[in-house]
């Protein structure tokens, strides 16, 4: 099967062509669709789960997909063959990835059905970047009518974050790029700053002189993050999805904080397509590309810069 891979733990991704895979005991095999592009796959290729999880090569990229049940394993009692799922797919060990024909999953994992409203296509795209979104959303506890300031709202995340917190009844402020305004504010956004402007961080605080509710951060490190918490009234709260949340600038400053972790779950993901379908969230794909255009898609994107998500297709 085709299937993007590397070698070694900071080898140069390529297509190449690897057996077809076999499902265990209570594993799924799943003929993929799409499978949609996240930045923590290619923090795997460097190494970022090396000694927390073992890692099989060549380890095939990619953690999110939808497909089709082509056959199960034995024990497997939540899905038949047929069955049309998406999730993320990441367990142990790294490297049954899914930028591939077919891949293995077990079944216990944030693995579900896809709804018909959705198309494969999108369903790709919804888990890590969707779930983590509701997990924020969530985490965060505001109440409609309270302010939410978003920092990274064109990326994967972020998109689906501003939707589900204007879904809500948020008030919600973001600050992006110059050139991702207009989209950011096609997403429901209330009021977009340009980060490029000198004054941005200024202008939000005039215009909240009491200070907004809630900060979600998709990407600032520990310090950067400082200044953006400093927009935060007091008994407010920052979270952070890249582990960036600042605990004790926090009790100083009167507000909570709190990184969000992931939990992926079937439950979660079925909360998230569940408004999808209803027509409350749209899913953001902004490019889709066929596997075979895979190796030069990743290293673009590595570049940052990419509005919504990115979608591989087969």
């Amino acid at each position: 099967m085709r299937a993007i891979a590397i070698s070694k733990l900071g080898a140069t991704p390529e297509l190449m062509d690897l057996p077809k895979p076999t499902p265990g005991p209570g594993e799924l095999l799943v003929h993929v669709a799409a499978a949609s592009v996240n930045p923590f796959d290619w923090k795997i290729a460097e190494g970022v789960l090396n000694g927390v999880m073992p890692h099989r090569f060549p380890l095939v990229l990619g953690i999110d997909a939808a497909g089709t049940v082509e056959a199960v394993g034995a024990g497997v009692s939540r899905f038949a063959v047929g069955d049309h799922v998406l999730g993320q797919f990441l367990h142990a060990p790294v490297g049954t990835g899914t930028y591939c024909e077919t891949t293995t999953v077990p079944e216990t994992i944030g693995v579900s059905r896809i709804p018909p409203a959705i198309s494969a296509r999108d369903a790709a795209a919804i888990p890590t970047a969707g779930m983590t979104a509701l997990q924020s959303i969530e985490t965060l506890g505001l109440s409609k009518g309270q302010s939410l300031l978003v920092i990274g709202a064109s990326g994967g995340v972020g998109s689906f974050a501003v939707q589900l917190a204007k879904a809500r009844g948020f008030r919600v402020i973001a600050l992006a790029r110059a050139s991702s305004v207009d989209y950011v504010r096609g997403l429901g956004a209330t009021e977009v700053v340009a980060r490029e402007e000198p004054d941005a961080v200024d202008r939000i605080r005039r215009s909240h002189p009491g200070g907004v509710d809630g900060l979600l951060d998709m990407g600032s490190d520990a310090q950067r993050i400082l200044t953006y918490a400093s927009l935060v009234r007091k008994g407010g709260i920052v979270a952070s999805t890249v582990r960036a949340a600042p605990p004790e600038a926090g009790t100083a400053g009167g507000f909570r904080s709190q990184n969000v972790n992931l939990a992926p779950s079937a439950a979660l993901l079925d909360r998230l397509t569940a408004e999808i379908a209803m027509g409350r969230v749209q899913v953001p794909v902004r490019a889709t590309h066929p596997l075979a255009e895979g190796v030069r898609v990743l290293a673009e994107l590595r570049k940052g810069g990419g509005l919504g998500k990115t979608v591989l297709t087969l």
